[in-house]
């Protein structure tokens, strides 16, 4: 027997089954190994596009990512039970001749025995080959069925991000713009009102997020389907809030600090596990505040709001833009031209 085949297919076939546990059954997001893949095949999508969110190509990435995952699954199961198999030259015979099988005949032996299509042309030799043809074939139906319908949901949570993107900006294509609609000469409860439905949509896109962690490689291609410029831009109509409007003319502190709470929770997500190391390559632009005072909508001194969005937001700002860069988008999107 050669045991090194043994031994490296049966840690490919428990790899292979810990990555489907890990991906499909928790909320942790993906497992080692599809985390690697999605990472390396967006990276390829994405120098491909020329590095540009409006590429169709890239609009393609997930899907790709999808099938690979998926196939990765299937190619891991097959060739890890398949090194076993080869271990053992008697360990599946001809049910006919009972002569001993080669290479080809191993392997497919091993795909129709994870495929459950229980097909007689050959048979495992001893008891505890066809334990391991048992296990197998359960193991087969059991994590490859898993891994089919695990599509299911994380194309749903793909049309919640795209009904995020679509509903901030539906209050307004700039931060400046939804701040226009929001006010009523008075007040923002117009805006006020929306917080508590876009704050949900995002909470439950972050969890989303954690649970199928390769949502975030489905990218669309329209910019006002696009998450991330829809995120940056809310992002920045708080800082808007925060920075520009006396207090006594802003919404109030809890819808405030519901805005601020599952936008850091987003960032943060989106840090620890997509933005890579390193400077953005662009600055984050000073909003111009023209738009608002033309509207009549009351504004801090001058002064003072370049000095708060300089200081006191400016390292939250640089993760915006690499967030906006890292997906191929520039503040264009969220700003018009700046």
């Amino acid at each position: 027997m050669k045991y090194i085949y043994l031994v490296t297919g049966i840690l490919l076939f428990l790899v292979v089954i810990v990555d489907i546990i890990k991906t499909t059954f928790t909320s942790k997001g993906g497992g080692p190994v599809t985390t690697m893949l999605s990472h390396s095949i967006w990276r390829v999508f994405f120098i491909l596009s020329g590095k540009k969110g409006n590429s169709i190509l890239l609009s393609y990435a997930g899907t790709a990512i999808l099938i690979a995952v998926l196939l990765s699954w299937v190619a891991g199961m097959w060739i890890g039970l398949l090194l076993m198999l080869l271990s053992d030259p008697d360990s599946v015979v001809n049910s006919t001749t009972r002569a001993s099988t080669d290479f080809l005949e191993k392997l497919y032996y091993a795909g129709f025995t994870l495929s459950t299509l229980g097909v007689g042309d050959y048979n495992a030799s001893t008891n505890l080959w066809r334990v391991v043809t048992s296990v197998a074939a359960f193991s087969g139906l059991a994590f490859i069925t898993a891994s089919i319908t695990y599509f299911v949901p994380v194309l749903q949570a793909v049309g919640l991000q795209s009904k995020l993107s679509l509903y901030i900006h539906s209050m307004g294509l700039t931060p400046q713009k939804i701040l226009k609609n929001g006010w009523n000469g008075e007040d923002f409860s117009s805006f006020s009102e929306n917080v508590a439905d876009v704050c949900q949509m995002l909470m439950q896109h972050i969890m989303h997020h954690h649970s199928y962690p390769v949502i975030h490689y489905f990218n669309n291609n329209e910019p006002k389907l696009a998450v991330s410029p829809a995120i940056v831009t809310l992002a920045e109509v708080y800082h808007l809030l925060k920075c520009a409007i006396p207090p006594h003319k802003c919404i109030d502190k809890v819808k405030m600090s519901m805005l601020q709470t599952t936008i850091d929770s987003y960032i943060n997500v989106i840090k620890s596990d997509f933005l890579e190391n390193g400077s953005p390559e662009a600055n984050a632009p000073i909003p111009d505040l023209q738009e608002l005072r033309t509207e009549g909508i009351p504004l801090q001194d001058e002064t003072l709001f370049r000095k708060v969005i300089l200081e006191e937001v400016h390292d939250r700002r640089k993760l915006l833009t690499r967030m906006l860069e890292t997906d191929g988008w520039s503040w264009k999107q969220v700003y018009g031209e700046v």
